[in-house]
């Protein structure tokens, strides 16, 4: 009998000490992982608040998912290492410093993990047109991780989804892979038969299915905007993950929305100080 596989899927926490707004809600998350159970947990990325100015928030946010005490693959976000230099919205472009920071606290900035009869692979959507080495290897590893699938089925995980509505879309955006890495990624993903791509960024969940893909938005366990996402995918957004279950062959995932996971519209204290990081301090509450 096939053992089912149970794979959950965390995105965006915006960890911080100096910066705790979101902590009641990974908490909430915490008490769920201790009930559920999952034989893996994988985070697609922005674990801290402001990762690429603070390293303390990586290291804040490596303790946070250690005493979780479940097995787990995380890959960083725009807001744990900054973004490609070309494609910087919040001024804080790749460098070696934040780079060394993240791999000292997490690990590889690209990985894969095997299971019976899958392989999970995971790709760091900053270093997509980021014209530096570490994009070249990344390249050269996918090439080698799909080609030598064996039989395996693969799900991609990565930060930033692939493109936000149209693929063909080829303005800047911040929204997702920029469209000069976009195309070349989406080619060698469907020749490699991927069969799910699965991210986050957006802090919103939506599915959809392109050139035979399933791609999957994990929603955030942290802020969201809510009139704005509303406008975009008329859609109510709330904090959440996903539960994602293998059995053989097939796959399937579940929408979790925690009804004590509080949803913070923190919409306009960015337009006050134009970005997320801006936002004063709110030091970490400690319980006697």
């Amino acid at each position: 009998m096939t053992r089912t596989m149970t794979i959950v899927q965390v995105s965006d926490t915006h960890l911080s000490e100096t910066h705790a707004y979101f902590i009641d809600n990974f908490r909430v998350f915490a008490d769920d992982m201790a009930a559920l159970k999952p034989d893996l947990i994988v985070h697609t990325g922005d674990v801290s608040f402001n990762g690429p100015a603070r390293p303390a928030d990586l290291a804040f946010a490596r303790r946070q998912l250690d005493s979780l005490g479940i097995p787990m693959l995380v890959l960083a976000g725009n807001h744990d290492i900054g973004e490609a230099p070309r494609h910087s919205r919040l001024n804080q472009p790749l460098d070696e410093a934040r780079l060394a920071a993240w791999t000292d606290a997490f690990g590889p900035l690209f990985w894969r993990h095997d299971l019976p009869g899958w392989r999970l692979i995971g790709l760091d959507t900053a270093l997509m047109a980021s014209d530096r080495r570490e994009e070249r290897e990344q390249i050269a590893f996918l090439d080698d991780a799909l080609s030598t699938l064996e039989g395996r089925k693969a799900i991609v995980f990565m930060h930033m989804p692939p493109f936000q509505d149209d693929p063909e879309d080829p303005r800047p955006t911040t929204s997702a892979v920029p469209f000069e890495a976009r195309v070349a990624l989406l080619d060698r993903l469907e020749q490699g038969g991927v069969s799910v791509i699965a991210c986050g960024h957006l802090h919103v969940y939506r599915q959809l299915v392109h050139r035979g893909m399933e791609i999957v938005w994990a929603p955030t366990t942290a802020m969201v905007s809510i009139e704005k996402q509303f406008r975009h995918w008329q859609v109510w957004t709330r904090p959440g993950y996903l539960v994602w279950r293998i059995e053989g062959a097939a796959i399937s995932h579940e929408l979790v929305e925690p009804r004590l996971m509080i949803g913070m519209d923190t919409s306009r204290w960015t337009e006050i100080g134009g970005t997320t990081t801006n936002m004063p301090e709110r030091p970490l509450r400690r319980f006697a």
